[in-house]
């Protein structure tokens, strides 16, 4: 027996090979290939739906930003390009670079400029949004079940931008609209940069420029800073040392803390409370500080901290279908009906702004329908822009009380905010009644306050040139030529600076024109009143040389109800009209005060239309018919007002509490 056979056991019994068992027994080599294809498969059916999941998520997210953006908010979003602005001249981009985030500040005005097609605007920041989103699921390392989680901040940014109301005007931060996108698109790229770096040296450089980013991207620079403090908190460093793992992470957040302290000194005009903050968007007026309109902005910044939370790739083998499908499409339902909750549709806000952007552009048909078609009392901006538009018409005398002559004050609807009209519309008001000094002065007050705008200089160089002041005109001219969509503009009127006479050739300027040389240029006192300011003055003028003026006079002492202010007024009327017919709301208040004070006018010797004689007898025996039958003063005229409310009757007597701001 040799020694191979003591090695093996007994002698002439060879071991058994696994290979050859009995039919009779189950071999786990044989099942292995079906349980691992059972699991291969069960894999790719939880990828393919992570995938449904997280393009699902993306398509819902451009869905949501057309609809809000581009379908609701057309008319504010044009708005917000013209009230904002943005040039290629250094010293534009200087002036945003005196405050932390100034870079942020002026590329979101370069974007924000094109939203003047706001289809194209939104397109842009919808694609930033979609980028952020997938970017985000990379940085975070989450599978695409948890897609619409990371999508919550992009809802945020949508949210803050559709329920600004009023504070459209109001807001003292020119790149605004795009701001937000911009800033978080820049924090998730960093966290997505910071994710993936293999040394801790990588890691400390990444930060280092993250944080002497804060010049240029201010807040998000921060946000950008503790994002990636929360991701790496939870990022596995197997090949970190605890003591470089937790130098790795106090980094930024320590960061955070002390980079605005070292930059303050280069910043004196900021408050030290405002050293973190700047960049990010305040609502506040001459009378209010509103938190609820920064609420989004401040959900953005928190949001993103949780990411870490989630699950990583290689953990969503626990997610399952059954969870995770529901769980997105309740977040999705949640989103649509937060925004749909906070976007901001008060009729009069937009129909309001579209009549100003129509007036602007000189399309008094367009003002027009969009008065007529309100379905309740106007604003009074709206009610001044509907009198610009027909006295440019020529309809005042026809068709003046044919529309809504109420007026209320603004709504906005979740906070107190006073909008007073000279820093939302007067501007444009005073231009168009010939008062360009008084258009001027409070162009200059808002961009002082608010920051310039193209809306406020383009109607700046209007009045210059009006006023003969050509290099003015041609100061802000310049200024336009180099803008993106305002450049055509500017050029069709750069000619006149060089020749006053050519603007006589420019049919748009006859009319203010007119008005404007029939009056003086003083400048005095409106109390920040643009409405009793034109009111007061235009009651109390007379002019005989000017057909337009007269009636714009005439027309403001019809309003006043004054009728020793009427008198004086129709007979200069009449006189410059001589051989003309007289229009009938005129004929209508002579009619009226005639009856009133018989003893001041005999107005038996007028030759009154039939129609206007006939609605007044019918007018004076319903409201004697229905103040018998016990009603009151205001239920009266809403009976009465389907009638005769294009009348100057029902005018005189029935529209009553008109607020003026």
């Amino acid at each position: 027996m040799n020694s191979n056979t003591t090695k093996h056991g007994t002698a002439g019994k060879a071991p058994k090979s696994p290979a050859i068992q009995p039919t009779s027994q189950k071999s786990p080599a044989m099942n292995t290939p079906k349980a691992s294809d059972k699991a291969t498969d069960n894999t790719q059916k939880r990828r393919s739906t992570n995938i449904s999941i997280a393009l699902l998520v993306t398509a819902s997210i451009i869905a949501m930003g057309y609809y809000f953006l581009v379908v609701q908010n057309s008319d504010t979003l044009f708005m917000a390009q013209n009230k904002s602005f943005f040039t290629t001249d250094e010293t534009f981009l200087r002036e945003c670079m005196k405050r932390p985030g100034g870079f942020i500040n002026w590329a979101a005005s370069f974007f924000n400029q094109l939203v003047y097609y706001p289809a194209l605007g939104s397109t842009i920041m919808i694609a930033f949004w979609a980028a952020s989103l997938w970017l985000s699921k990379v940085a975070y390392r989450v599978s695409g079940s948890w897609m619409a989680v990371l999508s919550l901040p992009l809802v945020c940014i949508l949210v803050s931008m559709i329920d600004t109301g009023y504070w459209l005007f109001y807001l003292k931060h020119t790149g605004y609209w795009f701001c937000a996108t911009l800033g978080y698109f820049f924090a998730t790229l960093t966290v997505c940069l910071q994710s993936y770096t293999r040394k801790w040296v990588d890691s400390v450089i990444l930060t280092a420029i993250t944080a002497l980013s804060y010049p240029f991207m201010g807040w998000y620079s921060l946000l950008a800073l503790l994002y990636t403090a929360a991701m790496l908190t939870f990022r596995p460093h197997k090949k970190y040392g605890k003591k470089t793992r937790i130098s790795i992470i106090s980094l930024p957040i320590a960061a955070a803390i002390a980079i605005p302290l070292v930059f303050q000194p280069y910043y004196p005009e900021l408050r030290p409370e405002q050293i973190w903050t700047s960049g990010l968007t305040f609502f506040q007026s001459d009378a209010l500080d509103s938190f609820y309109p920064q609420l989004p902005l401040i959900m953005l910044a928190i949001i993103p901290l949780t990411f870490s939370f989630l699950p990583r790739t290689k953990q969503a083998k626990a997610n399952k279908p059954a969870i995770t499908i529901p769980l997105t499409i309740a977040i999705l339902a949640a989103s649509f009906f937060w925004a749909k909750e906070s976007d901001f549709q008060n009729y009069n806000y937009h129909a309001e702004m579209r009549m100003y952007c129509a007036a602007e552009a000189q399309d008094w048909d367009k003002v027009l329908e969009e008065m007529s078609a309100l379905p309740g009392d106007a604003s009074r901006e709206m009610v001044l822009l509907k009198n610009v538009a027909l006295l440019n018409k020529g309809e005042m005398g026809t068709k003046m009380y044919r529309y809504n002559n109420n007026g209320d004050n603004p709504k906005n609807g979740f906070d107190t905010l006073h909008v007073h009209m000279v820093q939302v519309g007067a501007p444009l008001i005073y231009y168009y009644h010939g008062k360009t000094n008084f258009a001027s002065r409070w162009c200059i007050e808002n961009s002082v306050e608010f920051g310039p705008s193209f809306d406020n200089i383009k109607l700046q160089a209007r009045c210059a040139l009006i006023n003969g002041e050509m290099d003015l005109a041609r100061k802000y001219l310049d200024i336009l030529a180099t803008s993106t969509f305002y450049k055509d503009w500017a050029n069709k009127l750069l000619p006149i600076t060089s020749n006053p006479e050519l603007i006589k050739e420019y049919p748009e300027f006859d009319n203010v024109r007119e008005l404007w040389s029939h009056m003086g240029t003083t400048l005095d006192g409106d109390n920040g009143l643009c409405e009793m300011y034109l009111l007061n003055y235009f009651s109390n003028t007379m002019n005989k040389d000017s057909k337009l003026l007269q009636e714009l006079t005439l027309n403001y002492a019809m309003v006043q109800k004054d009728i020793q202010l009427f008198w004086p007024r129709f007979f200069q009327y009449a006189h410059l009209h001589a051989g003309e017919n007289m229009p009938t709301h005129y004929q209508e208040a002579a009619y009226l005060y005639g009856h009133l004070e018989p003893q001041n006018v005999n107005i038996n010797v007028m030759p009154f239309d039939t129609n206007v004689v006939d609605r007044y007898e019918g007018f004076r025996r319903l409201s004697q018919s229905l103040l018998a039958q016990g009603m009151d003063a205001k239920t009266v005229g809403e009976n009465m007002k389907s009638t005769y409310g294009d009348t100057f009757y029902w005018f005189y007597f029935f529209c009553r509490d008109i607020h003026s701001y």
